[in-house]
């Protein structure tokens, strides 16, 4: 199990990596000052970048925001970014532990229905 670190203006992000899933546990605020780079380093460091045959990658990406306190639309486009970036290299992306503040701007853009809740870990469900 792999650790790393990264930082953006405003949110850091914290990596527990296993051979199969990364857990990217965030903390701050994901707005447009921050977007750029929290997508470059999960798209360069955590999304796969080839299915290699007999090679172990990542297949189940969890997004935890427990710890974000908010997000813009720049944010919104960024996670919504990322889960299509996931999907077009067959793995999974999922946002879980929302604070309440987010998690309505999540319903309210419907985007709720677009990431998948992990029971468990999304509101201590």
């Amino acid at each position: 199990m792999a650790s790393k670190a990264f930082s953006a203006p405003g949110l850091r992000l914290s990596l527990k990596e296993d051979a199969e899933e990364t857990i990217v546990y965030c903390s701050g605020k994901i707005t447009a000052e921050s977007a750029d780079t929290f997508q470059s380093e999960i798209r360069d460091h955590v999304i796969p970048m080839t299915r290699g045959k007999g090679v172990a990658v990542t297949t189940r990406i969890v997004l935890d925001l427990s710890n974000v306190t908010f997000v813009d639309s720049t944010g919104l486009g960024a996670l919504f970014s990322l889960w299509s970036a996931a999907q077009s290299k067959a793995c999974e992306l999922e946002i879980v532990n929302l604070n309440p503040r987010v998690e309505k701007l999540i319903g309210l853009t419907k985007l709720d229905q677009v990431f998948r809740r992990v029971k468990g870990l999304f509101n201590g469900e």
